[in-house]
């Protein structure tokens, strides 16, 4: 491409297309087989055609772009692991909470709020202290589930175990063992003689595309000079240095983004032509948790959940089952509903182990007068801490007050 003579107007260059867009059918450079070559095009096919698969008993829903989940075997032939069930249901004595105590522990609060006073937590009379406890019920399952898709990786060579070497063993026959009870963890295994090489679905064998910056040229329109190979300054016409520099001469520099080479190496087989397609299983082992609390102070159910308490109730095995004789009896209830959740909800998992857990928290209300004004907090846990939505000397968060 060169620029116009003198006294001529200048006009665009003759490329039919410009630098970053894709070229119309019938304004592609001759010579260049575009067709299901470029990234970008949304006809590629995205994984291999299933027709082209192998079909492998046992395996014949799996497709490249969602996964099966087989379900699991029945209960009375899987492998169970449990250990001693610990069940004791012993109410813990309650701490020893005095007024002193409530006190240092409403001003340890306060100092961790800059805009509470400190003066309402050292001079208020303490009129009552009530000991109570709230039950925290947990129920965790743990659960294995298994799921297969068709996965392809790039292949370079080397030893394939097809149908040849025998049958594929189903999901749930192949041998594959937590690492660690109750503790979530995920493994991807091979199915054993599911293995086959196919021509890669993006680039058809070739091992590489055409560029999509520079269509396979090589080169691109000059960014500086836009193509015409001369820049105008001062009214003056002058060789535009950019792409004089350039192989591929006036008006055109190399592409950078295949290094002038006008094709780029296929990302999914890298380069090689071939892909290795083969049966993935997936397994996910995972604890599953459920809970309920039970209290008659209102408080947020997330102070009494990680505050700490005293296990009263303990139970683990293959499979619980509801509590029955605990003293409180929406526990008893709270513990059949979920039960009877995780075994509907999980119908599609292995239920490889369960434990259930009460633990009983020691909550104290302090009732308190500060002038004039009664008022309540309350104590969670053993480490006494508070709960005091209604403290009564408080500001605002930007206003500038002395705190006494």
């Amino acid at each position: 491409m060169t620029g116009k003579k003198n006294g001529d107007n200048p006009s665009k260059p003759s490329a039919p297309y410009s630098t970053g867009t894709i070229p119309k059918h019938g304004n592609r450079p001759r010579g260049v087989d575009f067709e299901g070559l470029y990234d970008y095009d949304s006809t590629m096919p995205s994984a291999p055609p299933l027709d082209q698969m192998e079909q492998v008993s046992g395996y014949e829903t799996i497709s490249f772009n969602s996964v099966s989940v087989p379900p699991p075997p029945s209960p009375s032939v899987r492998e169970m692991w449990w250990e001693d069930s610990l069940n004791h249901s012993v109410q813990p004595p309650h701490p020893n909470v005095s007024e002193k105590i409530a006190r240092q522990a409403l001003l340890q609060h306060v100092k961790k709020h800059w805009c509470y006073g400190e003066s309402a937590a050292r001079n208020m009379a303490i009129t009552k202290l009530k000991h109570s406890s709230a039950f925290h019920y947990e129920l965790q399952t743990f659960t294995e589930k298994r799921e297969t898709s068709w996965k392809f990786v790039p292949y370079s060579g080397g030893e394939v175990d097809g149908a040849e070497n025998g049958p594929a063993p189903l999901p749930w026959d192949i041998n594959s063992q937590p690492s660690d009870m109750f503790k979530n963890e995920e493994k991807f295994i091979r199915v054993p003689h599911t293995s086959s090489v196919k021509q890669c679905h993006r680039c058809k064998g070739a091992g590489h595309i055409v560029c999509a910056e520079c269509y396979g040229k090589g080169w691109i329109r000059c960014q500086m000079c836009n193509g015409y190979g001369y820049r105008t300054q001062s009214e003056q016409r002058e060789r535009c240095i950019n792409c004089s520099l350039s192989r591929h001469g006036r008006g055109r520099q190399d592409c950078n983004e295949c290094n002038a080479k006008g094709k780029l190496s296929c990302s999914v087989c890298e380069g090689h032509g071939q892909i290795l397609c083969y049966i993935r299983l997936t397994v996910t082992w995972k604890v599953n948790t459920s809970e309920h609390i039970v209290e008659d102070m209102a408080l947020p159910e997330k102070l009494v959940r990680f505050v700490s308490g005293q296990v009263a109730y303990e139970e683990e095995g293959p499979q619980v089952i509801p509590l029955q004789g605990f003293p409180d009896e929406a526990i008893n209830m709270a513990s059949a509903q979920l039960v009877q959740d995780h075994l509907r909800k999980y119908q599609d998992q292995r239920i490889l182990a369960q434990r259930q857990q009460v633990r009983v928290v020691p909550i104290t209300s302090v009732r308190y007068e500060w002038k004039g004004y009664d008022g309540e907090f309350w104590l969670c846990g053993y480490e006494n801490k508070v709960h005091a939505p209604d403290y009564p000397q408080t500001c605002c968060c930007y206003c500038s007050c002395t705190l006494s």
